[in-house]
Order: C-alpha cells, then sequence, then structure tokens
C-alpha cells in the first residue's frame, strides 16, 4: 500500500491525507525531515553528505544532505527523522543528541515538478559517526565547512569531497538542491554552539 501523508495549508495547518504519488503531482504542501550530521575534528568542522542510490526514483547518484525523507500521516517529525536516520546512515540516534533548527520552505512550483515542501530540520553533532547506509544510499561522504561555504554562498563549480578511499574533486551540479538552506539554517545554528566562526 503506498505511503499516505497529510498536507497543509499555507500556515502548516493540516487539511487531509493522500498517497505520496498523489501530493507530490498535485503540488501538495507536506512534510519532510533533514537531519545535517556534522563532525568536529582538530583539522576543522567537516559536513556529511549521503550519495544516493543509483536505484533511486529522484535524483540517483546525486549527494544530498545526510538524511531525508517524509515524514507518514500520524507521525510526529522527530520520529519520522529518528527512523530515516536508522534507514538511510544506520545510525541509532537519541532524541537528545539531535537540535531542531526550526522549519525551512522548499517550493518548487514548476508545471512538470510542482512538488512543495516544509523540512523540519536537525542537528547530529558526531565526532566519529559509524555509517551503515541501508539500500537508499550508495555511500556517505565529508566535506569541510570552508569549502561547502564556498559551494553554498559563492557559487563554487566543483568541490573537493572526501570518501573512505581519499580526497577528490566533484562537480556541485551532482548536488541537490535545497536553497538557502545551509545559509539561513545550518550556518546560524553552527555558529550559535561556536563551532564555526
Amino acid at each position: 500500500m503506498e505511503e499516505q501523508l497529510t498536507y497543509y495549508d499555507d500556515d502548516l495547518e493540516p487539511m487531509g491525507q493522500a498517497p505520496r504519488s498523489q501530493v507530490h503531482a498535485q503540488g501538495l504542501l507536506h512534510l519532510v525531515v533533514h537531519c545535517w550530521i556534522v563532525s568536529p575534528r582538530p583539522d576543522g568542522l567537516w559536513v556529511w553528505f549521503q550519495k544516493r542510490s543509483p536505484d533511486k526514483a529522484e535524483f540517483p547518484n546525486y549527494y544530498d544532505i545526510a538524511v531525508g525523507g517524509h515524514v507518514s500521516a500520524g507521525e510526529a517529525p522527530q520520529e519520522a527523522v529518528l527512523r530515516e536516520i536508522r534507514e538511510e546512515v544506520g545510525l541509532e540516534l537519541e532524541p537528545a543528541a539531535l537540535e531542531d533548527l526550526g522549519v525551512w520552505r522548499e517550493d518548487r512550483q514548476q508545471p512538470e515538478d510542482p512538488d512543495r515542501e516544509a523540512a523540519q530540520v536537525y542537528l547530529a553533532v558526531c565526532s566519529d559517526p559509524l555509517f551503515a547506509p541501508g539500500e537508499e544510499v550508495a555511500h556517505m561522504i565529508r566535506v569541510r565547512l570552508d569549502a561547502l561555504a564556498k559551494k553554498e554562498l559563492h557559487g563554487a563549480e566543483q568541490i573537493t569531497i572526501w570518501t573512505e578511499e581519499g580526497s577528490k574533486t566533484a562537480p556541485c551540479s551532482l548536488w541537490c538542491r535545497h536553497p538557502g538552506e545551509f545559509a539561513h539554517v545550518l550556518l546560524p545554528a553552527l555558529r550559535k554552539r561556536g563551532l564555526c566562526p
């Protein structure tokens, strides 16, 4: 049976429920969760990303925020993000390990892709996460915060990423776009915690 999602008005008041495919096709506003995972280390602050599986229907083989997924009808956002963290990257985190960074809206109101999402954004600080990616994730990569800032704030066309094999350069065109979330949600939270200047 297809996953049911709650859809909302522009004030995030629930309006009803519908199958996920219908919610996307009709551009109905719905809830998703994002979890940014960062690692403070002696050589800098690292931000983790997943490489999406080649079998994903949307954006296969693209790099994306460490964890993301839909909030099912009747599910609380915190329940959803903890579930997605387990399923996608294999971490067992306690609720206290997550900082709620609030809601960030993404509206792609294009005729061929009218997806409208309200992302409940979370931050997890883990110095040495032991990832065990699930079937939706090919593998995890990490990026230094200063390199990520050049991509997100200054439009760099390439970025240095680190995998288990070492470093390499990746084109920024292979990244899922979440316009403004880094600058307006993640970066202020990191500065508030004293994790970056």
